[in-house]
């Protein structure tokens, strides 16, 4: 089972959005996906049309001491999301909650062996940051084509080194990419020079119906199927499942 978090460099990156496209780009495929909403804003599950006044989640339920795996949804052929709930107002995390806790339990999970986790990485320091930090096996860092990017990048390659994260199994996006911008152009080369290989092949072109999409309650990809954002989302499933299983096959003869 590969543990894959998806994490934006600062906010309005548009990493929900990746980590929701991804998802569905593979239940398309019929493959077994799990997608795990760990930011507090509970935001995640609009992008798969879960209605806004449901408020339960994984998070939600251990404040309740229920069992965290009962609040998830199917919403595709294979795909699961579990929402990481509305907690109480001045409650920031469930009482003994641990660092290694999701690491733990998604390991208990009877998950076929090619399964894919999905986790939505909040941004801010936190113990929802820090499940991830303890679980996941490779990174998806979002980029915006900004001239600060390759900064945010540096910093956050650094923050997961520290936790003993693989260089390259830190993974980049360029993400919300104008390529009539000459600025976008810089810093897209600039990374390129910076990350390598490590940098998606492609970034996402900026598209109007990826917010149309969420509005919509629904994927991109089953709002405007032919759209450029989801060409471009298609080919970064492509790109990631090669590094994806690249990566777990050398693990796996270590």
């Amino acid at each position: 089972m590969t543990i894959l978090s998806v994490c934006g460099v600062k906010g309005g990156c548009g990493a929900s959005a990746i980590a929701a496209a991804l998802a569905w780009h593979r239940q398309e495929q019929a493959k077994s996906t799990l997608i795990m909403d760990l930011c507090p804003q509970n935001l995640l599950r609009l992008h798969f049309g879960v209605p806004w006044s449901e408020e339960a989640g994984w998070h939600a339920s251990l404040l309740e001491g229920q069992d965290w795996a009962q609040t998830a949804w199917r919403v595709g052929n294979g795909l699961m999301l579990v929402p990481h709930g509305n907690l109480p107002r001045g409650v920031v995390q469930a009482a003994g909650l641990r660092a290694d806790w999701l690491r733990q339990e998604l390991a208990r999970l009877d998950r076929p062996a090619d399964d894919l986790v999905l986790l939505d990485t909040p941004l801010d320091p936190g113990m929802c940051r820090e499940l991830a930090l303890s679980a996941c096996s490779h990174v998806l860092a979002v980029l915006p084509p900004d001239p600060i990017s390759n900064a945010l990048a540096a910093r956050l390659e650094a923050e997961w080194l520290e936790r003993g994260k693989a260089r390259q199994r830190i993974l980049f996006l360029i993400n919300q990419f104008d390529p009539a911008r000459r600025l976008d152009r810089d810093v897209e080369q600039l990374l390129r020079l910076m990350l390598g290989n490590r940098l998606s092949p492609l970034p996402v072109m900026w598209d109007e119906t990826m917010r149309e999409a969420l509005a919509a309650g629904l994927p991109v990809a089953a709002y405007a199927p032919d759209s450029q954002a989801v060409d471009d989302l298609r080919q970064l499933s492509l790109w990631l499942a090669v590094r994806l299983a690249d990566e777990t096959s050398e693990a796996a003869l270590c």
